[in-house]
């Protein structure tokens, strides 16, 4: 007894829920759904042999086919997807001032301020 602790005779038995009309176990929801249909295998041909592929790799290849072939939405999609060109390293990515600017900048600042160097 106590906080957190109600009596043993009023605690849930092991096994039996707080909400028996609740989600049953193993139930799907959208996304398992949507896992499960995307890795699912599909037999294709390509260049006249037969091959297995999941649905997400035909998908992708189809993608990248129309961007190829000049559609700007799936090739904006195919950039979104992937993540080309976010790249966050330090060196791949421009800065915005230099170390100089930002010398300058703060040297300003501090005279504004009234602090002396």
């Amino acid at each position: 007894m106590g906080k957190g602790r109600p009596p043993i005779a009023t605690r849930f038995k092991p096994g039996k829920s707080g909400n028996p009309k609740g989600r049953p176990k193993g139930s799907k929801n959208a996304a398992n759904l949507a896992k499960t249909e995307l890795n699912g295998k599909v037999v294709v041909t390509l260049n006249g042999r037969k091959k297995s592929m999941t649905v997400a790799e035909i998908s992708s290849r189809r993608l990248g086919d129309k961007a190829m072939a000049g559609d700007a939405k799936a090739f904006s999609f195919l950039f979104a997807i992937s993540g080309v060109g976010h790249d966050t390293d330090e060196s791949q990515t421009d800065r915005l001032t230099t170390p100089e600017q930002d010398q300058a900048i703060l040297a300003e600042y501090f005279k504004r301020r009234g602090f002396k160097e």
